[in-house]
């Protein structure tokens, strides 16, 4: 945000939500020092996911610092270059029933769900094993929004202008997902999908812990990979950006967790 900060109108808001998050950081880190108990144990490891959807959101704000111009234009093209035709286009017109269309709404909405259920299922069976997985799931999602900074991308819905045109979808999931998506998702983070990208995350940290939850939430998952590019959220190109992205967030996150423990028990032995 300091970087380009002169192509940016309103920053003070910005700066005063951030001076909170800090403060808020560190009060609960001096509670966890002087009052610690359940609730504040559970408020440190989960505060970094609460704080999830306020940084997306800025990525809306922050994307064309670098580069002034979206990229919709080249990753269109790539999809029109592998498929012959535009498949966030195609693929509601070809499967235009309702029961397949509230399908597909479910599997995006439950995107939401899964991160939220996975993470706490994963603390509730092990607190001290679940401290890995959840950085990797919240690390991730940090490491997404970098490259949405970088590489803008808004996606078919903005790109193709379609979303206001489009009718109503005629059930309850799919009215849900309509007004979330035309009241506050935002032109931003398409390239790679981190739909996708997090939903595989939470498929690989939950079958290396807790395997009943990878086997709950992988029809889920598959219906992710579908439903990102059939609501037009993606192109499919995102999609496979997301299958390629996925795995190295996880190798990277891990190793990064892993110092930082080494870092930390250096720090109380010096103590």
């Amino acid at each position: 945000m300091c970087f380009g900060l002169h192509f940016l109108v309103d920053t003070m808001p910005h700066f005063v939500g951030r001076i909170i998050i800090v403060s808020f950081i560190f009060i609960l880190a001096y509670l966890n020092q002087t009052h610690s108990g359940k609730f504040i144990l559970f408020a440190r490891n989960f505060y970094p996911l609460f704080f999830l959807s306020f940084f997306y959101a800025e990525t809306g704000y922050l994307k064309n610092i670098i580069l002034n111009d979206n990229l919709d234009s080249y990753f269109a093209g790539i999809d029109q270059a592998i498929w012959g035709f535009q498949p966030s286009l195609q693929f509601s017109k070809a499967m235009s029933q309702g029961w397949f269309n509230e399908l597909m709404n479910i599997s995006y909405f439950s995107y939401y769900a899964i991160t939220v259920v996975i993470c706490i299922a994963l603390y509730r069976s092990n607190k001290q094993l679940s401290y890995k997985p959840i950085f990797i799931v919240v690390f991730s999602f940090y490491m997404y929004y970098i490259i949405f900074d970088v590489f803008p991308v808004t996606g078919p819905q903005y790109y193709f202008d379609t979303m206001a045109k489009e009718p109503t979808p005629p059930y309850f999931f799919g009215k849900i997902m309509r007004y979330l998506l035309l009241e506050y998702e935002k032109p931003t983070g398409a390239f790679p999908s981190s739909h996708v990208g997090l939903a595989l995350i939470l498929s690989y940290v939950s079958f290396k812990n807790k395997k009943s939850m990878f086997y709950y939430s992988l029809p889920f998952v598959i219906g992710i990979c579908f439903a990102t590019v059939y609501l037009k959220a993606h192109y499919a190109i995102d999609v496979l950006g997301a299958v390629v992205t996925a795995p190295i967030f996880i190798i990277i996150s891990g190793s990064v967790y892993n110092k930082l423990l080494l870092l930390n028990t250096a720090f109380k032995q010096n103590l």
